[in-house]
């Protein structure tokens, strides 16, 4: 019986993932470096490369990455400051949910990040907890943050489903025993995800899913 549905933030809820990686492309074709969709999706969310690591990889200088990422981390949280999207049918899917689940987010972010992207979506009222890195002491796709989040929410892994849009954020799921949903975006190399996640192509279709589970 699932019981409550553990949402990831960045590319689930709010469309961050994607900001990340324009602001990281614009940086890295300032040096002359093209970052496709396909390496950032491969490399940084799929297998779990940093930033630093895949502008090594890709050839920037080292003398110029600590500036390269000093301009990306400047112009994301340039765009954030405008204002973050959230994606769409997010809202009116949570509230559905909220009737009927208990709901929490577990992300990588550490709770500034988190609350700086969240500041204006008014979507934080809708979760019972928040689990960042900063309570988890890990990221994904370290099982951690899920295991904390079934530790806040006392509750097994089996009453639990994760909602993820990338490889190393299924890779935690699984890892910590829960089901695991993925919505994929531009950005998720689903070669990389875990073959037992349900593929869902939009959040309108957790409510179904999650009805269908508990039968």
């Amino acid at each position: 019986m699932i019981r409550a549905i553990l949402f990831d933030s960045d590319g689930v809820l709010v469309d961050t993932e994607k900001m990340f990686y324009e602001a990281t492309r614009v940086a890295f074709t300032a040096t002359g470096v093209n970052l496709t969709p396909e390496i950032w999706a491969n490399g940084y969310l799929g297998r779990s490369k940093t930033s630093r690591k895949i502008a090594e990889r890709m050839g920037i200088s080292p003398a110029l990455i600590d500036k390269v990422l000093e301009r990306r981390d400047g112009l994301f949280w340039a765009d954030v400051a405008l204002g973050v999207q959230v994606l769409p049918h997010v809202r009116e899917t949570l509230a559905i949910l909220s009737s009927h689940f208990r709901l929490a987010v577990v992300t990588s972010s550490s709770m500034e990040r988190f609350k700086r992207v969240h500041e204006s979506t008014g979507l934080l009222n809708f979760f019972e907890i928040i689990v960042t890195t900063d309570e988890a002491g890990e990221t994904k796709p370290g099982p951690q943050p899920y295991l904390t989040a079934l530790k806040m929410l006392d509750l097994n892994a089996e009453e639990c489903l994760a909602v993820e849009d990338s490889p190393r954020g299924a890779v935690s799921a699984v890892a910590a025993g829960i089901k695991c949903c993925i919505i994929p975006t531009f950005l998720t190399d689903l070669t990389l995800c875990p073959k037992e996640c349900k593929l869902l192509q939009s959040i309108t279709r957790l409510p179904d899913f999650c009805s269908d589970l508990n039968k």
